[in-house]
């Protein structure tokens, strides 16, 4: 691509109409929108793939986490239900004196454990609850950011197109006594025809 438009809209401008690159202009204007195009859908689809990873990513990360500390709260529950039949076990051996302080003991034991396993349980859940929140919003954020690339890929086709239809009216246009130069100068130059 040339590094001054100038020059290049000059020898555009400088070719008589009957040259054969100016039905070639509309051909590479149309290969540009379609590789815009091409190149959009690109974009959309591995935003959506990224976007089907992550989720995907994120579910396995909190299934993984509600396993893991289910496992856990579990095992704490084992741990204290062992704890507790160890201490009856112990009761029983003391005899009739040490039996009520010995069953007081292992209730107070178990009840705390219990509580314990409650408290990590909940905690579990509480953390999977989050982990589900968290992968929602990562979902909607991407969800989010693949709408606003879709807009994005939408406006550049709309500016390539419309930019398509300036140049084939510049083209289509006759010379009358204007300078080919300043016809196509003035084609190219959006803002002064808005």
């Amino acid at each position: 691509m040339p590094d001054r438009p100038e020059e290049d809209a000059s020898t555009v401008a400088e070719e008589p109409r009957d040259s054969p690159s100016q039905p070639d202009i509309g051909g590479k204007v149309n290969a540009i929108i379609d590789a815009a195009e091409a190149a959009a859908e690109e974009i959309g689809q591995n935003a959506r793939r990224e976007a089907r990873e992550i989720l995907h990513e994120a579910e396995q990360q909190a299934a993984a986490r509600i396993e893991e500390l289910t496992r856990e709260a579990a095992r704490t529950r084992a741990e204290a239900d062992q704890y507790a039949r160890d201490m009856r076990e112990a009761a029983d051996s003391y005899g009739t004196q040490h039996r009520r302080s010995a069953e007081e003991e292992a209730r107070r034991v178990l009840g705390d454990a219990e509580e314990k396993a409650n408290e990590l349980q909940a905690a579990a859940q509480t953390k999977a609850a989050q982990i589900e929140r968290d992968v929602g919003l990562r979902h909607e954020t991407l969800r989010r950011e693949a709408r606003m690339l879709e807009e994005r890929r939408h406006r550049v086709l709309e500016s390539l197109r419309d930019l398509a239809a300036q140049l084939q009216d510049a083209l289509a246009e006759p010379a009358g006594k204007t300078p080919h130069e300043e016809v196509l100068m003035d084609a190219l130059n959006v803002e002064r025809r808005r």
